[in-house]
């Protein structure tokens, strides 16, 4: 049985043994288990737990996210498996919990407090063991007697001695559990350079000779700290969007009863059918439908509406939401897992972990270069003490600066602090990554496809031309309730108590169809309405009916206000843009003249885009598609990279590997820019990274910098990967 522990109590706090496979989440038979790991810190810890994951034959993916040090794990196989698993990473050294975002925040209190307090202590002893060695090596210059030099010496001593053992801890600590579980991380070497540097001084104090180093000793432990607690708040810093979008699930629910009494449940037990009383200035708890009052919802950080949202009986509410004005009754439609706000989290989750080919690479030179440090830093030993000929002291002084200054902490950071960075600004702006290497993939665009109707244009068309047969617009708009297509919705707005025939059916990228006397009622399309299409540029539906001839309606949609800045903005970036349409040449002709683009295809049937799209491909082009429609998914999904709005049809949203906010089309190039803006700094942090080790690990091998030195330089390195990852965040996205 694993030592697993119950959400809500910390895992230092209780070590009573007790299972977490009520916690598994269930799709068929792969199961799935989110855990809090407590003492993973560097890629080591990753390479570690995912590989003893992986090893299970039953385990199907594992990713831990360093950042909020979540692990995710799935399996095919008995929900029970699950403490197996827990076990084995617990068996690793590390302390798991069921991942909550509230006890990540109490353990992050705790961490945070213990850092100071170790720091306080490393802080002390430093400066007061450096000012009696001052005095040590100035009256070494004027002749202070020997006695007084050991005094000082000793004093030194027995204040670095307990403070190095008391704010040591948070290395000792870490490099023990992965001793005693037959691995090393980033703090065996630290650890080790601590030992050794103070051992040194302890016994050249005992034999009274002259590399007595508690100062190098003390002031080693406060650069060491100082660089893990500023890491330790860098990262903090880094993930609290996603933190944020995590807390944002509702805790407990007000539940109406039968019996008109209302009782207050847990969130995760309203299930489908429930009465939920939302209060004015609560959170909507789980996805539902408005059954009773009228209100105002705050619906900017559920679908990036910056605007509130008037809602009354039938509106649909969204988890997440909060009511802003009166009491709301709402039906839910769904439980708090299945609801739109956990998809989101989900899909965010997934795209922190998925990796793209740069964190492979970090990955692979970090997993190999752990265990070289070791062999290095011996030879360095065994080279300084056998054949250069100097001490034992000085040989190890030389070997603890190569185990300090080769820590591969930068190599490990330099990928996913830019992506948690980037990822968390983005989704502050709106914008949702569904795809862990979209921004990679974003990044190396070279051509732009846009869709017209509800992409380039507002989506809201205006019916400019009827029929003069009145029964022809109420069946017309009564096939068109089964559609979510702009030009659909307008026409049911016009007779909006026309309900869809019995039997419709939606051919994608056609239209609609439904069985009547004598034939089908078909809407959508001239040809698929076998009718001859308008000579004017409207955009148009046609309705055809056995035994009569088919009628049109016609439709003008404005341009988004921001499509002619858009396309502007990625022309000027020397990337073409084309407009992959299936409306028809007249209509999409002037919206490709009025923006100015002479590749444009009207027309185009679902199969045509991807078609076209895989000519592009094949010329070797790396395309970015954007739309909205169900008949842009088979294109969304075959493109390099793709981008759909959160108006748009869920095949669509599905389909994309961005969701971008509501009507809001700046928001791709802004995608573009941010893309292309932690393309670079992972650029950079890699070289940073790699230049670091390359240019200092043989001055530490030749005995050019001390412990110190090599402490400062490690912290430098690291610290410098990570400030300049948080520049992925930066409002503006950057240069393009």
């Amino acid at each position: 049985m694993s030592l697993a522990y119950v959400a809500g109590a910390p895992p230092m706090e209780d070590p009573t043994p007790r299972s977490v496979c009520g916690f598994v989440e269930s799709e068929g038979e792969a199961k799935r288990l989110h855990l809090l790991v407590a003492g993973a810190h560097c890629a080591a810890c990753i390479s570690a737990i995912e590989g003893r994951l992986r090893d299970d034959p039953a385990v199907t993916q594992a990713r831990l996210n360093l950042a909020l040090r979540r692990l995710s794990v799935e399996w095919r196989g008995e929900a029970r498996h699950a403490d197996a698993l827990a076990g084995a990473v617990e068996a690793l050294g590390y302390t798991v919990a069921p991942f909550d975002p509230a006890h990540l925040a109490r353990l992050d209190t705790q961490t945070g407090r213990a850092l100071v307090r170790a720091l306080a202590i490393a802080a002390f002893a430093s400066s007061n063991v450096m000012m009696l060695s001052l005095a040590v090596w100035a009256g070494q210059a004027q002749d202070m007697a020997p006695g007084t030099q050991l005094l000082f010496q000793w004093l030194a001593g027995l204040v670095a001695l307990p403070a190095v053992a008391f704010a040591g801890r948070p290395f000792f600590r870490s490099a023990l559990r992965a001793l005693r579980a037959g691995r090393t991380n980033i703090d065996v070497p630290i650890a080790l350079g601590l030992i050794l540097t103070t051992a040194i001084s302890v016994i050249e104090l005992l034999r009274q000779g002259r590399d007595v180093y508690f100062d190098s000793a003390t002031a080693l432990l406060f650069v060491l700290l100082v660089g893990r607690y500023l890491d330790f708040r860098v990262r903090a810093r880094s993930r609290g969007a996603i933190e944020r979008l995590l807390m944002l699930k509702a805790h407990g629910a007000a539940v109406c009863r039968a019996d008109g009494t209302v009782e207050v449940l847990p969130a995760e037990a309203v299930h489908a059918g429930m009465s939920v009383l939302v209060r004015p200035g609560e959170r909507v708890p789980v996805d539902g439908f408005v059954i009773d009052g009228r209100s105002e919802l705050d619906v900017a950080i559920v679908t990036g509406e910056s605007l509130p949202q008037a809602v009354a009986p039938g509106a649909r509410v969204l988890a997440g939401s909060v009511n802003r004005a009166a009491p709301l009754r709402i039906r839910a439609s769904a439980g708090v897992e299945d609801s739109h706000l956990a998809d989101v989290a989900r899909l965010v989750e997934r795209a922190e972990q998925a990796r793209g080919p740069a964190q492979a690479l970090a990955d692979r030179v970090a997993r190999i270069w752990t265990p070289i440090i070791h062999p290095v830093a011996l030879a360095t030993l065994l080279g300084w003490w056998l054949f250069a000929g100097a001490g034992l002291a000085p040989a190890l002084l030389h070997a603890v600066s190569v185990l300090i200054i080769a820590c591969p902490c930068a190599i490990g950071l330099a990928v996913p602090a830019v992506q948690v960075v980037a990822t968390g600004a983005l989704l502050r702006r709106g914008v949702l990554l569904r795809a862990g290497d979209a921004l990679e993939r974003l990044a190396g665009i070279d051509h732009v496809a846009f869709d017209k109707t509800g992409t380039l244009t507002c989506g809201q068309p205006r019916i400019t031309r009827w029929p003069d047969d009145p029964e022809a617009v109420r069946l017309a708009a009564g096939l068109a309730a089964a559609s979510h297509h702009p030009a659909a919705r307008a026409l049911h707005a016009a007779v909006p108590d026309a309900g869809p025939p019995a039997g419709w059916a939606e051919v994608p990228g056609e239209g609609l169809r439904a069985p009547v006397p004598g034939g089908e009622l078909r809407l959508g399309r001239a040809a698929f309405c076998r009718a001859e299409p308008g000579e004017d540029g409207d955009s148009e539906i046609w309705l055809a009916r056995p035994g009569r001839a088919p009628v049109r309606f016609g439709f003008e949609d404005a341009l988004r206000p921001q499509a002619g800045a858009v396309v502007a903005a990625f022309r000027a970036a020397g990337l073409p843009v084309a407009i992959l349409s299936g409306d028809r040449l007249a209509a999409v002709a002037r919206v490709a003249r009025v923006l100015g683009l002479p590749d444009w295809h009207a027309g185009l049937l679902p199969g045509d885009k991807l078609e076209r799209l895989d000519a592009w491909r094949r010329q070797g082009w790396r395309v970015l598609m954007v739309g909205d429609g169900l008949n842009d998914a088979p294109a969304l999904a075959g493109a390099h990279v793709s981008a759909s709005f959160a108006h748009g049809a869920p095949a669509s949203q599905s389909a994309a590997d961005i969701v971008l906010p509501p009507g809001d089309l700046a928001a791709v190039h802004h995608a573009w820019r941010a893309g292309r803006r932690a393309h670079r700094i992972i650029v950079q942090n890699l070289v940073l990274a790699a230049l670091y080790n390359v240019a200092l690990i043989p001055v530490a091998i030749f005995g050019l910098v001390t412990p110190l030195g090599a402490a400062v330089a490690m912290a430098a390195s690291s610290l410098t990967v990570t400030l300049n990852a948080l520049r992925a965040g930066e409002p503006g996205g950057g240069r393009g």
